[in-house]
């Protein structure tokens, strides 16, 4: 694998009339689906090195150092990635004692296999020489309650959003900039689904103009709370180029 990965992407062309909270995920479909090729999905040989611990930022060390350029921003994504893939593959898991509602679950399992398609994708771009395993931990959430899934998993799709945004700036090769691009326009479509199971028949969906650009140094913050490792950046990017919202 070479030293700069890049992702492997096609266009579908289709253009889809969404007509319900199902029909906009599906919408991942419409102008940027990844391709996974065979050599691809061969899975990688990583190890859990949390130790046993469980409270977050307890584990060893997992440092992205942002000198190796577009890799750590792969990396950066991979992180995330695991995390949304881990926490609603619990949320999925937990069903059958949850209180969420026949819609809600339908839109949850959508949702997972979006995130864990991103998951393995980055596993795949990686590699075992770049890649890395987390072991994740939810203190404060309650698997079986639908607000506490809900919110959480609001909180999860903004960060992704905003870490999305923050990082592209740092990405020099144009196609991970396109395929990140594309990914990211899911991830808003999943923030947009869960805010209106939250807040159905109101502007929640899209409360602003524009979504917000965040630094990495910030999301990678918000993530240590839900994962048992050292979350650690080198060699962070001097300059930050601040989104329309000037808030990150």
């Amino acid at each position: 694998m070479s030293d700069t990965p890049k992702m492997i992407i096609s266009d579908s062309g289709m253009l889809n009339s969404p007509r319900n909270r199902r029909d906009i995920l599906k919408l991942m479909a419409a102008g940027g689906a990844m391709v996974f090729l065979p050599s691809m999905l061969t899975a990688c040989s990583e190890e859990d090195d949390s130790g046993g611990l469980t409270n977050p930022g307890s584990g060893t060390t997992v440092t992205i150092d942002f000198a190796k350029g577009d890799i750590a921003v792969l990396q950066f994504a991979y992180a995330l990635e695991q995390l949304e893939a881990d926490f609603y593959t619990r949320v999925v898991n937990a069903f059958g004692s949850s209180n969420l509602s026949t819609t809600e679950r339908a839109v949850l399992t959508d949702i997972k296999y979006h995130e864990v398609l991103h998951r393995e994708f980055f596993k795949a771009v990686l590699g075992s020489t770049n890649g890395f395993t987390l072991t994740t931990t939810y203190p404060n959430i309650n698997f079986n309650d639908r607000l506490s899934v809900l919110n959480t998993a609001k909180l999860l799709e903004d960060t992704g959003v905003k870490a999305y945004n923050g990082a592209a700036q740092y990405i020099t090769d144009v196609n991970n900039l396109l395929a990140a691009g594309k990914i990211v326009s899911v991830e808003a479509r999943h923030a947009a689904a869960i805010a209106d199971l939250l807040s159905p028949n109101t502007n929640a969906f899209a409360p602003t103009t524009f979504d917000d650009v965040t630094r990495p140094a910030t999301i990678a913050a918000a993530a240590q709370g839900f994962v048992v490792q050292k979350l650690a950046l080198a060699n962070g990017p001097a300059s930050f180029v601040q989104g329309p919202n000037n808030n990150g």
